[in-house]
C-alpha cells in the first residue's frame, strides 16, 4: 500500500475554497480540482487495484451514488466513469487516500530556476519543506543573479547552484545536468520561481508516478496553469503544437469550479508539449544529454518536448498558480517570442522554408505595425535578422549585451495621472468604435489598419486594451492610448506612415542581405 495523497482541506490561495471543496445542506463534497480522484487516469496508467481511506465515506461518481466504506476496490466501479469524489457529513480533519497497488523506486529532483525574485522562490521553498514530508525528493535551486546564498537553507533537501544569467533555459539545462550526474534521481520535476503550488498537487503527481505500470513508466506529467490573479480560471492543461504551426492549449479558461469543466480536463486529448511552470519527466533523457535548446525564454518547452518526442499526460489537480503572461508582455518578450517561434518551425514543422519564415516575420511584423507598437516592431526585425544568422548564433551569442539592446525597446508605463498630464487623456472615455470583423475584412484590411488611408479620415484617438484588443480597434485611428487595465497604467503611440513604410523596406532588404534574394 502507497500513499496516494491528503485530502486538501485548507486553500493556499484565498477566495478559491470552491477548488478544495463545497459545502451543502447535507455536509461537504470534494467533486473538485483539487480533491476530486481521476479513477479512469489511474485504472489506465497504473497499477492500483483499489483506495483505502483514513475514514469511512460516501464515494460518489459523476454517474452517482457508489457505496458507503472505507474503502473500495477499482472493479467496482463502471469503466466509463472519469472521476470518483469523497462525501461526508462534517468536514473531516485529515483524510488520507491510499493506494492498493505495486509501487516504482521514485526519487524526484525538483529544479527551480531563478533570478531576481529571491522572496518569491523563498516562500515557496520553505512551503514545500514545511509541508511536503511524507516523500524522499531534493530541490535544485538555480539561481542565475547568484545572490542567494548557497547556504541559506540548512536543510540537505536543498541545493543552491549559482550560475550566469543564460535564461531559463539555461538554467533548467544547468540544473538538469547537475541532478544527472548525481545518478541518484529518477524524475525531474521542473517548476517555475514565480508560481505558487500546493503542496497536495504535489503529492497527488508523485503518488502517480510511483503506481505507474511498466509500460508507461517513460510517461511525463504536465502540470496545469491556474491564472494568479484569476484563481479558479485555468489557463492551460497540457498542449499541442501542430505541423503548421498553430499552437494549441487545452481547457483554456476553463472555469475550475463547474463540473462540466473538470470532466472536460480528464479529456485524452492530442498532447506533446507541457509548460515548465510546472512539468515533470523521468530522468532518462537528460542522462542520455537531451537538455533545452539556448532559447532564453519562450517556446523553450515545446521545441524540447517535440525534439525528445515525450509521452505527456494530464492529472487532476497536479497545477499551480501562475502570473498571466500578457500582463507582464514586452519588447523583450516579442524579440524572444518571434525568434524562438521561426527556430521552432524551422526544426519540427514539415515545409517550413525561407519563404515561409519570411511571411511569418513580415505578418508579425504587421501585427505590430498595424496596433503603432513600433518599438515592438522593431523588436520583430531584430528576431527575423537573428535567426536568419542560423542555429550556430544561439550558442554565440551575448546576452547580457543583447538584454541591454532589447530593454531600450520596453514602452515606460505611465499612471493614470501622468498619462492626463502628459497627454491630456483620460482613461475612463470610451474605448473604441465598433467595428464588425465582416466591415473590417472587407473594407479596412487591405488599408494596413489606417496607414494607407489620407490623414484627414485618421484624426480620431482610440484607446484599446493590450490584454484584450483586437485589430479593428485601430482602424483610422491616428493616436492610441494602450491601457493595461489590470495595474491602470499604459502608454501612448501616434501613427507614422513613413516609419511603417521604413520598417516594411528593411524587413525586405534584411531578407536580401541574408538570402539574396
Amino acid at each position: 500500500m502507497a500513499k496516494l495523497f491528503d485530502l486538501a482541506l485548507h486553500p493556499r490561495i484565498t477566495g478559491t475554497e470552491q477548488l478544495y471543496y463545497c459545502k451543502n445542506a447535507d455536509g461537504f463534497s470534494f467533486d473538485t480540482y483539487f480533491n476530486g480522484i481521476p479513477i479512469r487516469k489511474l485504472r489506465q496508467y497504473t497499477t492500483i487495484q483499489g483506495l483505502q481511506f483514513s475514514q469511512r465515506a460516501e464515494f460518489r461518481t459523476e454517474q452517482g451514488f457508489l457505496k458507503t466504506d472505507d474503502s473500495i476496490d477499482l472493479s467496482e466501479i463502471p469503466e466509463d466513469v472519469q472521476r470518483l469524489y469523497v462525501k461526508t457529513a462534517e468536514m473531516p480533519i485529515e483524510l488520507t487516500v491510499d493506494a492498493i497497488g505495486e509501487t516504482r523506486s521514485m526519487y524526484p529532483a525538483i529544479i527551480i530556476c531563478t533570478y531576481h525574485r529571491v522572496w518569491q522562490v523563498k516562500d515557496n521553498i520553505d512551503y514545500i519543506l514545511m509541508h511536503l514530508q511524507d516523500i524522499s525528493y531534493r530541490i535544485i535551486l538555480v539561481d542565475n543573479a547568484s545572490e542567494i546564498p548557497i547556504d541559506t537553507w540548512d536543510d540537505e533537501r536543498i541545493t543552491v547552484l549559482h550560475h550566469i544569467n543564460n535564461g531559463g533555459s539555461g538554467g533548467f539545462a544547468f540544473g538538469m545536468q547537475y541532478a544527472a550526474q548525481q545518478g541518484i534521481f529518477t524524475h525531474l520535476l521542473l517548476m517555475d520561481d514565480d508560481v505558487t503550488v500546493d503542496f497536495v498537487a504535489l503529492q497527488r503527481l508523485f503518488g502517480f508516478l510511483q503506481l505507474l505500470k511498466e509500460e508507461y513508466a517513460d510517461m511525463c506529467i504536465a502540470g496545469s496553469m491556474l491564472y494568479a490573479d484569476e484563481p479558479t480560471i485555468q489557463f492551460e492543461c497540457g498542449g499541442y503544437f501542430g505541423p503548421d504551426g498553430i499552437q494549441t492549449g487545452y481547457g483554456y479558461r476553463y472555469d475550475l469550479t463547474q463540473q462540466d469543466n473538470l470532466l472536460c480536463n480528464e479529456h485524452d486529448n492530442l498532447i506533446n508539449y507541457g509548460g515548465w511552470w510546472m512539468f515533470c519527466m523521468p530522468i532518462r533523457y537528460a542522462a542520455e544529454g537531451a537538455y533545452p535548446a539556448p532559447f532564453f525564454v519562450k517556446y523553450d518547452d515545446v521545441e524540447y518536448a517535440l525534439r525528445c518526442k515525450l509521452k505527456i499526460v494530464t492529472l487532476g489537480g497536479v497545477g499551480v498558480w501562475h502570473e498571466s503572461f500578457g500582463s507582464k508582455y514586452n519588447s523583450v518578450q516579442e524579440y524572444f517570442n518571434t525568434r524562438n517561434y521561426l527556430f521552432l518551425r524551422k526544426w519540427h514543422t514539415p515545409d517550413f522554408t525561407d519563404k515561409a519564415a519570411y511571411k511569418t516575420a513580415r505578418y508579425l511584423l504587421l501585427e505590430k505595425l498595424c496596433r503603432q507598437q513600433y518599438k515592438m516592431a522593431e523588436a520583430v526585425l531584430m528576431a527575423y535578422e537573428d535567426f536568419l544568422k542560423g542555429d550556430a548564433y544561439l550558442e554565440r551569442i551575448n546576452y547580457e549585451e543583447k538584454l541591454s539592446e532589447l530593454r531600450k525597446l520596453n514602452y515606460t508605463m505611465l499612471t493614470e495621472e501622468e498619462i492626463y498630464s502628459q497627454y491630456g487623456i483620460r482613461f475612463d472615455v470610451k474605448l473604441y468604435r465598433k467595428c464588425s470583423g465582416r466591415q473590417f475584412k472587407r473594407y479596412m484590411q487591405p488599408l494596413l489598419y489606417g496607414h494607407l488611408i489620407p490623414g484627414l479620415f485618421c484624426r480620431r484617438l482610440t484607446i484599446t486594451d493590450v490584454l484584450a484588443d483586437r485589430k479593428e480597434h485601430y482602424l483610422g485611428a491616428n493616436t492610441v492610448l494602450h491601457i493595461n487595465q489590470s495595474d491602470r497604467a499604459g502608454y501612448v503611440t501616434k501613427k507614422s506612415i513613413i516609419t511603417f513604410i521604413r520598417f516594411m523596406v528593411r524587413l525586405r532588404m534584411i531578407k536580401k542581405v541574408f538570402l539574396k534574394t
